[in-house]
């Protein structure tokens, strides 16, 4: 999962910096070090695709060994652990980011967007129904539910703090949109945009035989 959630980040991020759905002048830097542009695309898979997907990953796994106390206590509280972690971590960033500006506005109904979302999401889950073992939809179902609850944890303390919002286009800038549309298309977003289409970061190793769910 980690290899797999890595690689498909990536290319996206690759994909969204080449269409120049990222800010010419958006940047990634670790204790003061700036990564060069031509990686970032990478680093952000290692940085963030990994643990999103080893975190829904672990959620399933949690679902697979119910019936081993001591092995679903394992996966609870190490699955606990990580999303208090992440959360702790979301904190800092949503606390430090909001005394700063945007560095990267991208549009959420744009057609390519839509088309992209729809022939990923599509394509996943007619591999995960008619090519994946039988009953393989019921733990796509767990491991969703617990790629959710990660965005959800990692991404809402930094939109509840204004480092990450929804925007609208207002005399050519962006403002914050009313609270209703904060909540509705932000959940909009977590759902349609991030959890249901990277549903393949599970179903290709799966349907490749990479990773046996038993």
């Amino acid at each position: 999962m980690f290899i797999s959630s890595t690689i498909f980040f990536a290319i996206v991020e690759l994909i969204l910096f080449s269409l120049g759905m990222r800010a010419e002048d958006w940047t990634i830097s670790v204790f003061g070090i700036t990564i060069p542009t031509y990686l970032t695309w990478l680093f952000q898979g290692l940085g963030e695709g990994a643990i999103y997907g080893v975190s829904g990953f672990l959620f399933l796994d949690m679902y697979l060994k119910r019936d081993d106390e001591k092995e679903f206590n394992f996966r609870r509280n190490l699955f606990i652990m990580i999303m208090v972690i992440v959360f702790i971590c979301a904190i800092i960033v949503g606390i430090i980011g909001s005394t700063k500006p945007i560095t990267s506005v991208r549009p959420m109904f744009g057609i390519v967007a839509i088309l992209y979302l729809s022939l990923v999401i599509i394509v996943s889950f007619a591999l995960a129904k008619f090519v994946a073992s039988e009953g393989f939809l019921k733990y796509l179902k767990y491991y969703l539910v617990g790629s959710f609850i990660f965005i959800v944890v990692n991404l809402e303390p930094m939109h509840i703090l204004g480092t990450r919002y929804i925007g609208v286009l207002n005399n050519g800038n962006v403002t914050y949109a009313d609270p209703v549309y904060q909540v509705l298309i932000m959940l909009v977003s977590y759902l349609i945009e991030i959890v249901i289409p990277r549903a393949h970061y599970l179903v290709v190793p799966v349907v490749l035989g990479l990773i046996k769910l038993e």
